[in-house]
């Protein structure tokens, strides 16, 4: 056993920028990259293993092996039909449409089977006076949707939040949500690639033509009433601490100033990503060198390892 690296997928969605290339030195084949799919078996972006005996392989082909699925990925995903994890990077370099995501029994009964979406940002930069926009205005009832979010002043409607570098925020399926432009995250989410466009800032496609929105399915599945729940963690003390449990996933930040032990969990794999600076990870008698942007995963039955070196980590599992 050794931790699992990954190339990601790469996405060139038209607000993307070049921060996934001049910060963390991906390789992305595109001059725009939007967002980078760090830990996938989407269907429409997988990762491909970088190292050891499975190299080559995409993330997914290894999930599918169940005579290992339990010693990589734990016991908790023995049953399940598909990794349950995404884990992107994106690159606002400008406002991403105003959106929402089904919940899973939405999306079953609507979208062939497929899961919905729940997911979390982690912000790992942004502008000075930044914003997100998450939920809806608590004056909006859920029988005014169809006038709201058929609005040509939708955003007149919304929360927009100002957050911070080492914010963290919670988007549960439903809340109407748009990342605004030169902001650079880290989201985990379910493994679903569903999105319901309500408005997209009067902007056209590399097609010259508008990019399709999906209202009516929106008014079908957003919440009313919600508030955004923003935590930051800039003042963490050192070592692991929990950002997100929801019953999809849950995820830690770790922050690493000289050295940090810890020990896999045969329940469930370890999605991590560094974002924040560098260092190293030690498994017995081996190194790997870690930096800014690299994702691995700690499989289930790795045993104790150590993070050396001055960075933050997120640390996602079930």
């Amino acid at each position: 056993m050794e931790p699992i690296f990954l190339e990601p997928a790469f996405k060139d969605y038209i607000w993307g920028g070049n921060k996934l290339k001049t910060l963390f030195g991906k390789n992305s084949p595109y001059d725009i990259t939007a967002e980078s799919w760090e830990i996938s078996t989407n269907k429409n972006g997988q990762s491909v293993i970088a190292n050891g005996e499975n190299k080559g392989k995409t993330l997914g082909e290894l999930f599918e092996n169940h005579e290992l699925r339990e010693a990589i990925f734990g016991t908790k995903t023995s049953e399940l039909d598909k990794f349950p994890l995404l884990v992107k990077f994106i690159d606002a370099n400008s406002n991403l449409s105003v959106q929402v995501h089904p919940d899973d029994k939405y999306a079953y009964e609507h979208e062939n089977g497929e899961k919905g979406k729940t997911e979390m940002w982690y912000i790992m930069e942004c502008k000075e006076g930044a914003q997100i926009i998450c939920g809806i205005k608590e004056s909006v009832r859920k029988e005014d949707l169809p006038q709201v979010l058929n609005s040509p002043n939708v955003a007149e409607y919304l929360n927009f939040v100002q957050v911070n570098q080492g914010d963290c925020i919670y988007i549960p399926s439903g809340t109407v949500h748009a990342i605004m432009g030169d902001t650079l995250i880290c989201e985990v989410q379910q493994n679903s690639d569903l999105t319901y466009r309500v408005y997209d800032w009067g902007r056209v496609g590399k097609d010259g033509k508008p990019r399709e929105l999906h209202v009516q399915k929106a008014i079908d599945v957003a919440n009313v009433g919600s508030k955004p729940e923003i935590k930051e963690t800039n003042n963490w003390q050192e070592g692991e601490h929990n950002m997100i449990s929801s019953q999809y996933f849950k995820t830690d930040k770790i922050t690493v100033c000289v050295e940090f032990n810890d020990c896999s969990n045969k329940d469930s794999f370890y999605a991590m990503n560094v974002v924040k600076g560098e260092g190293k990870i030690k498994v017995q008698d081996k190194e790997y060198n870690l930096k800014l942007g690299d994702s691995f995963i700690i499989p289930a039955k790795l045993g104790e390892y150590t993070l050396c070196g001055n960075m933050e980590l997120l640390k996602s599992y079930l």
